[in-house]
């Protein structure tokens, strides 16, 4: 990722496109992300951050088990990781036998759709790959996920998914089941 300011995209976006493929994401990896956001700080305040979600690829799930906080220049309006913090994030999540799988960033208002230039900014972008932006620096949580701009990269481009897609197709994995 490089270094930039966040501004909102004067692109038209494909929205709303359909997510391709399941995905799950483990109540444990979200509650991480919802404490790990909101710790990218500096002495004026709130920052932009990012956190990357480790899983495994299951066939056609994408299961998502693990928040990682890599290291990050990170500012009000921008987060940025360098080449070597991600693969850094990338021989942590091999130790555990977890590969990255996506990015959760966060932006500083209410804006969930990528801002002009965060499509260039995922170091290696595969087929398949989500990209998911929080609002409010994700202070106000990340349920329901349907509520956060799930990104996914398509035939060698990120579109914007259509919400109900993603209600459908990105489930949220309970810690427990208490049918009492």
């Amino acid at each position: 990722m490089r270094a930039r300011r966040w501004k909102a995209s004067s692109r038209p976006l494909p929205f709303p496109a359909e997510l391709r493929g399941e995905f799950a994401i483990t109540e444990g990896a979200v509650s991480a992300a919802e404490r790990l956001l909101p710790g990218f700080r500096g002495p004026e305040g709130d920052h932009e951050g990012i956190v990357f979600l480790l899983g495994r690829e299951l066939g056609s799930l994408t299961l998502l088990t693990t928040a990682l906080a890599p290291d990050a220049d990170h500012g009000p309006g921008h987060v940025i990781c360098q080449p070597d913090a991600v693969a850094a994030a990338q021989r942590a999540g091999r130790k555990l036998g977890l590969a990255l799988l996506a990015q959760l960033h966060s932006h500083p208002d209410d804006r969930i759709e990528h801002s002009e230039g965060d499509d260039d900014l995922v170091l290696m972008p595969f087929e398949g790959m989500l990209s998911i932006v929080a609002p409010w620096y994700g202070r106000v949580g990340l349920r329901p996920l349907a509520g956060l701009g799930v990104h996914q990269f398509q035939d060698g481009r990120w579109v914007l998914a259509d919400p109900a897609g993603v209600a459908e197709r990105l489930r949220l994995l309970p810690a427990e089941i208490d049918l009492r």
